[in-house]
Formats: structure tokens, C-alpha cells, sequence
């Protein structure tokens, strides 16, 4: 719960209210999209570099310190926010808030979640990622406080907000259930033994945590797969988490109308959320990543004819299902195929792979409206991407 709360008000302070700022921070200073753009493009570029370290020290340390030093920095980047002067401090500015939010949450809340779950672990994943999808919603509360209070002030209220919200949640995470006479699941040692649906391989399992070290995932053809596959992925989804409410105001959508389309999204992404991780718990999991790339390249297809608002409806169910869904993809994927024990470094260097399709996908965007006027043919990019992962989901040994 303190993971999906946190989840909860990060997406909505910044990942996807940084959205209603990016219009009028680009009217007030004049910046091209293509240079408010590329400072998300560095910060694909830091994480790359940040989070393999952080998965390494979750798993030396716990997630409970990551959680806390990332939800202060939030808020010191958010603060910083209300001074803003110029290009440099903007991308000072963004940088640091993603090193907050990576630090905050992701790896801390999945390695919590693969820890303390193992029978139903891709439902636990799917519902510890609920939180963000309430958010979205919630963005209408920022389109008014810009208008009241102007964009600066917004980023003061946003970052002390950060601090009182999510701190106290921080200090709820807890380390691996061995650490407090328990097992995964909630079970005890004495229940496990008793429990007749629980096999002596999954007990074994579960005592040892066995999996591969992070050297010997990278050795393998699967991990290289899963990156590729999810760099795929990630163009879609780190574009539009800058430019979703850009791009539908580009085609003719009001501000109000445009925000509307990312609250129907994150709602929906409640069905990929949930619906994903139950679907890799019961069907297998290649067909299920398969699934979610189509699902992909389908809502993307859509966004590049869509021409009235009734077509956001198909998009946002398609978009938010792939989206939702990747989510316990990921946790389940990695876990799955290297193991628990080294779970945050593995992960953490999954994500770092994926740097070069985000860095690209925000830049892109802004770059093609800057030159065209327009975002589609960085759409159509993200289209073939996201077609070419669906066989590279077959590709993979079956689990």
C-alpha cells in the first residue's frame, strides 16, 4: 500500500503532470518542444547509468532507504521548479527529479513485492502498480491550480506536498520476509511444510531464493531479448508521457479535452494493471508479452488517424492495457527467468539497456513538430517498433 501510494501521488505531482506544465512553460520562455524535450531524453540517459546502482543497493540494503532518499530528492526538484530561469536549470531541475523518482519507485516497490510474493506474484505485481492509474484522473486539479496560482507557485505546493505525503509512506517498506521469521506469501516454515499444494521444489526455492547473478544474466540470449523487447516499448511510452496532451492539442483537441484523453488512459491502464498480471500468472507469459506489444501497436496505429474525440475512447483501452500491463511484465519477466536474489540489479540493468529507445522517442517527438508541424511521423516510428517486438516475444524460451 505504501508503494501504491507513493506510486500514486509521484505520477501525479510529475509523470504525468509535468504535462499540464509543458505548454506553459514553453509559452513563457519561448523554448523549442524539441529543447524541453531533450532534457527527458538526458534523463533516460541518467537513469541508465542510476539504476543499476539502485537495484544493487536495494539489494544490499533494503528498499526502505531508497524510498526515503528518493521521495526528498522528488521534493527538492519540485521546489526548484518555482525559480525556474532558464534551459539549464530546466534540465538541472528535471534530472534531479528523476533521480528522486527512480529511486522512489519502480525497482524499490517490485523488489518488495517478488520478495514477499511467489504463488500469485504477476496479480501482486499488477495490483502494487494500481496506484499511478488513479492519478490521471487527478490532473484536472493541476490544469486549475496552474490558472489560480500560475505554473511556479504549482511546483512550490507540489514539492512540500511530496515530503509530507511521502515520507511518513516511506517508512512503511520493509525488507525480505526472512528477515522477520516469514516466508513468501506470508508463510511461516512450519506452514509451509504442512501446506500439501506447496511442492518440495518450491519450498526449496523459496528457502534459497536461488537465481542467477547479474553476470550470468547478461551471458544470456533471454535477457538481451527482454531488453530489446521493452526498449520497444519504452519509445511508445516515453513520448507520450511528455507529449500525450501536446499531441492532442496539435490535432485540434482543447486543453481541457486533451487532459481529459490522459485521465481515461491512466484509468483504463487499471485493466492492463490488474488484468496483466493475472494473465501471466495463468497463460504463458511469451503469449502474454506478445499480447501486450500488440495491444501497442494497435493504440498507436489509432493515435496516428485519430481525427474527433471519440476516437481517443479505442486508443486510451488499447494504450492503457499495453502500458498497464508492461508493468508486472517486467517484474515477472526478470524474475521468472534469472530469480529472486539478485532481482533489483538485474532489473536495474534491464532498464539501464533500454536508454537509447528513451532517449530517443521524447526527442524525436519534439523534433518533428518543431520541423513539420507535426507529431505523426515520429508516430509511425513508434508504430514499427512496437510490431517489431511481437515475434521477439516468441523468440523467448518457453517458462
Amino acid at each position: 500500500m505504501a508503494g501504491m501510494g507513493i506510486h500514486f501521488w509521484i505520477s501525479f505531482a510529475w509523470m504525468y503532470g509535468i504535462q499540464v506544465f509543458f505548454n506553459p512553460i514553453l509559452n513563457t520562455f519561448g523554448w523549442s518542444r524539441a529543447a524541453i524535450s531533450g532534457a527527458f531524453s538526458l534523463q533516460r540517459l541518467e537513469g541508465s547509468i542510476i539504476t543499476p546502482i539502485e537495484g544493487y543497493l536495494v539489494d544490499r540494503f533494503g528498499p526502505r532507504k531508497m524510498v526515503l532518499f528518493g521521495v526528498f530528492i522528488v521534493g527538492c526538484g519540485l521546489i526548484s521548479m518555482w525559480k525556474l530561469q532558464n534551459i539549464y536549470m530546466f534540465y538541472v531541475c528535471v534530472l534531479t527529479i528523476s533521480l528522486g523518482v527512480s529511486a522512489s519507485i519502480g525497482i524499490p516497490r517490485n523488489w518488495a513485492i517478488v520478495q514477499w510474493f511467489k504463488r500469485l506474484r504477476g496479480r501482486a505485481l499488477g495490483i502494487g502498480a494500481t496506484g499511478a492509474a488513479f492519478s490521471g484522473p487527478m490532473t484536472f486539479i493541476l490544469v486549475i491550480l496552474v490558472e489560480w496560482i500560475g505554473w511556479e507557485k504549482s511546483f512550490l505546493i507540489l514539492g512540500i506536498l511530496t515530503w509530507l505525503i511521502c515520507l511518513p509512506l516511506g517508512f512503511l517498506y520493509r525488507g525480505k520476509p526472512e528477515e522477520y521469521g516469514l516466508l513468501p506469501d506470508g508463510d511461516s516454515q512450519k506452514s509451509q511444510n504442512d501446506n500439501p499444494l506447496i511442492t518440495r521444489k518450491q519450498s526449496n526455492e523459496t528457502l534459497t531464493q536461488d537465481g542467477m547473478t547479474p553476470i550470468q544474466a547478461l551471458k544470456t540470449r533471454a535477457f538481451w531479448t527482454l531488453v530489446l523487447i521493452f526498449a520497444f516499448q519504452t519509445m511508445g511510452v516515453s513520448g507520450m508521457l511528455i507529449h500525450q496532451v501536446p499531441y492532442f492539442e496539435s490535432v485540434g483537441f482543447s486543453k481541457q479535452e486533451s487532459v481529459s484523453v490522459l485521465a481515461m488512459f491512466t484509468m483504463l491502464s487499471l485493466i492492463g494493471r490488474v488484468g496483466g498480471g493475472w494473465l501471466f500468472d495463468f497463460v504463458e507469459k511469451r503469449f502474454s508479452l506478445a499480447l501486450l506489444m500488440l495491444s501497442q501497436s494497435i493504440a498507436f496505429i489509432i493515435l496516428a488517424n485519430i481525427t474527433s474525440y471519440w476516437q481517443a475512447i479505442p486508443f486510451s483501452l488499447f494504450f492503457g492495457m499495453s502500458f498497464g500491463g508492461m508493468m508486472p511484465a517486467r517484474g515477472v519477466m526478470i524474475s521468472t527467468y534469472f530469480g529472486t536474489r539478485y532481482f533489483g540489479t538485474i532489473q536495474g540493468l534491464s532498464q539501464s539497456a533500454t536508454v537509447i529507445s528513451g532517449m530517443i522517442s521524447p526527442l524525436l517527438m519534439g523534433y518533428m513538430f518543431d520541423i513539420y508541424g507535426s507529431y505523426m511521423g515520429a508516430v509511425y516510428v513508434i508504430v514499427v517498433c512496437s510490431v517489431l517486438g511481437i515475434p521477439l516475444c516468441f523468440s523467448l524460451k518457453k517458462t
